[in-house]
This record gives structure tokens, C-alpha cells and sequence, in this order.
């Protein structure tokens, strides 16, 4: 079983640790047993099967980082099942990279079109995202390695038997998980790094929500901290609202 969202075992909450720079002196990956992670400590080594116990042993930070991830990619997840659902395809406002999901009439999926495209050129409505009259330029695209997979196989609910998992999928997740921690660190949602539906409607509203000026496609001068007062505020709105209803009661 795999998720795109969780790390179901030790050696893949390991590699969560790693992407967002949490030290984990003394661990390895076990070669003798798949999916754990053995550590050395003073004296004997421990072996640690599941996410929890990693998480227990290196402590808060590494606590904190596997919930970061599992809520950033459960939020990029939705925004990519809703891509796949309606026809559309991921986009990033901020650099203009999309993920174009590459599939057949049938529902035969084979991964993602990666491409560089202007925002303006977005916001023509509807558009063929692979046009060159469209996009600037392709990047290397992610092929997809599970055999007969299909579109309505992607389900980021929960665990996925093998044979239904879509790597590509997994992998653009990655992609984009790595780029904001990159550009904006931990702590950031997907949409307020830029991502959204490649549709006009919601690129024209992550826009408004992120201050990109979209006369002369251009973002803030830093939009980190757009993002971060975006942040703010739809946190302070949510703690408005829940002391509102408290009050209620």
C-alpha cells in the first residue's frame, strides 16, 4: 500500500525528514528489512518500523515536519484530483510552471506535460495549455510507470493498493512540495505559494488573493511575505469565526 499524502512506513517518513532538513544523526535505511530504518545509538540499534516511532525518537521537529507535510500534501492533492476530475490541469501563478495532465479520451493516463507558460496567456479563456502559442517552452515530462493506469485510479483519501498508485502523480507532488519549501520554507499552503487550476476563473482569483498584478504579469517583490500576510489573515478570519460561534453557544 502507498499514500500520496503520509509516509506508511519508517523509511519513507525518513525521507520526509530529509526534504524539510530535520537532523537524524545515527539513521540508515535497513537493508535487511524493507520499509524501516534502522538507527545507531549508544550501545545497540534500534529499529524503527512506522512514521510514529521516527517521529518519537528525533523528536518535536520531526513531529512537526511529517504533519506539514501531510497537510501540504493533502491540500496539493485536492488541487490536483480536482484537475484530473474536471479536465484542467495545476498551475503555478508565481512561475508560470503547469502540470498538464497527459491522458487518453478513455481515461488511460500517462502522466504530466510539464510546461513554462505566461501568465496572460492563461487568462485567455479556453485555451489548449500546449499550444505554442501558448507556452514559452516544455520542461522534461513526468512519465507515468504504472502499467493500464487510469485517471480515476489517482484517490488521495487514503492508502492505494500498488498496482493503482500513479507515480507521476507522486512525483509532481514532490515537485511541487520541494519548490515552495524552496521558495516560501515550511509552514506555507499550496495556494498561497501559486498553485491552483490552470482555468482563467481560478487563476485570475489566486491572483486577487496574492497580489499579482495581472495587467503586467507581474508578482509582488516579495512574495513570501504576501503569502505569509495571506496567511495571517485567513488565519486570523478562521479563529474570528470559531470565537464568534463559541459565543453563540
Amino acid at each position: 500500500m502507498k499514500s500520496y499524502i503520509e509516509p506508511l512506513n519508517a523509511a519513507d517518513a525518513l525521507d520526509v525528514l530529509d526534504l524539510y532538513g530535520i537532523d537524524t544523526p545515527g539513521a540508515f535505511f535497513s537493508s535487511e528489512h524493507e520499509g524501516c530504518v534502522e538507527v545507531e545509538l549508544s550501545g545497540h540499534t534500534a529499529l524503527l518500523e512506522t512514521p510514529e516511532s521516527v517521529a518519537m525518537l528525533f523528536g518535536h521537529d520531526a513531529a512537526t515536519a511529517l504533519c506539514q507535510h501531510s497537510n501540504f500534501r493533502r491540500d496539493a492533492a485536492e488541487i490536483m484530483s480536482r484537475a484530473l476530475d474536471l479536465d484542467d490541469f495545476l498551475y503555478n501563478v508565481y512561475s508560470g510552471t503547469a502540470f498538464i495532465p497527459d491522458k487518453a479520451p478513455d481515461g488511460e493516463f500517462f502522466g504530466f506535460h510539464v510546461t513554462h507558460t505566461p501568465l496572460s496567456a492563461i487568462l485567455e479563456d479556453d485555451i489548449d495549455p500546449l499550444s505554442p502559442d501558448v507556452c514559452d517552452y516544455g520542461l522534461d515530462p513526468i512519465s507515468e510507470t504504472t502499467e493500464d493506469a487510469a485517471v480515476g485510479y489517482f484517490d488521495p483519501a487514503g492508502a492505494v493498493d500498488d498496482e493503482k498508485f500513479l507515480t507521476s502523480a507522486d512525483w509532481a507532488l514532490c515537485d511541487i512540495e520541494s519548490s515552495v519549501l524552496t521558495a516560501f520554507g515550511t509552514g506555507c499552503s499550496p495556494e498561497l505559494a501559486g498553485w491552483t487550476l490552470g482555468n482563467a476563473e481560478s487563476v485570475a482569483k489566486t491572483c486577487a488573493l496574492l497580489g499579482v498584478d495581472i495587467a503586467t504579469d507581474l508578482a509582488p517583490d516579495n512574495p513570501a511575505r504576501v503569502a505569509a500576510a495571506a496567511k495571517a489573515a485567513t488565519k486570523a478570519t478562521t479563529h474570528g469565526v470559531a470565537a464568534a460561534a463559541g459565543n453563540r453557544l
